[in-house]
């Protein structure tokens, strides 16, 4: 079983990265800064829904922990690449209460100079799985597309770099802005947990089109539960 993290954008909608929905074919994308990969199909086929379950607290243990909700339906670019394209929306079969619904910002892309607060279920430097971590502020260091030759980080157009950021369970989880607390991305990928620079992020203002499908699908989702 695969833990990552998400966010709640809506009742019964969460956002997270699209590998955490996808069987994997490789482990470690390689993309250029056109957004096209140098290793071939990164992910196969979805996963099933059925067998996405969605887990709350400060705190998740899969193997103790009773799953809030289950999702019926994932949204996600189309493709096999992850380069450019990291980010699907998850659709449950019922809202999640008790926690934060975050805002998305569609409007407008991050800058370099940036600051946000990544939040994910990596454990921080302590790197326990399972445990929610928000870090310090981490700077955002580029926007795509680029090349980062300080860090190492390739970049495509619909991406970003932050200096700190992931571990290992921390995929899919926001980067939020320090100032107006919208979610501006999605980790895709990463070096080391204490690395700084090369967490590489897609950015979900560039996807708009889709977080707006994933809206009105989520809408008509919760009124069909309730007509039943």
């Amino acid at each position: 079983m695969t833990l990552c993290s998400g966010a709640l954008v809506a009742p019964n909608l969460v956002l997270t990265a699209r590998h955490c929905v996808a069987k994997a074919i490789t482990t470690m994308p390689s993309c250029d800064a056109d957004g096209r990969s140098h290793n071939g199909a990164h992910i196969g086929e979805d996963a099933d829904p059925s067998a996405i379950v969605v887990y709350v607290g400060d705190r998740v243990q899969v193997d103790r922990d009773v799953p809030r909700a289950r999702a019926v339906r994932t949204l996600h670019p189309t493709g096999h690449v992850l380069c450019d394209a990291d980010v699907a929306y998850v659709i449950l079969d019922r809202p999640i209460t008790g926690v934060t619904i975050l805002p998305l910002r569609l409007h407008d892309s991050v800058q370099s100079g940036d600051e946000v607060v990544p939040v994910g279920f990596g454990g921080g430097a302590a790197n326990v799985i399972g445990q929610r971590r928000p870090r310090e502020r981490s700077t955002v260091l580029a926007v795509g597309p680029a090349a980062n030759q300080d860090t190492g980080a390739v970049l495509g157009p619909r991406e970003f770099e932050v200096d700190a950021a992931t571990c290992r369970g921390d995929s899919g989880g926001p980067a939020i802005d320090v100032h107006t607390g919208e979610i501006v991305g999605v980790v895709s990928r990463g070096g080391s947990c204490s690395a700084h620079g090369n967490h590489v992020y897609t950015r979900v203002d560039a996807y708009a089109r889709l977080a707006r499908v994933a809206f009105g699908a989520a809408e008509r989702e919760a009124a069909d539960v309730a007509q039943r």
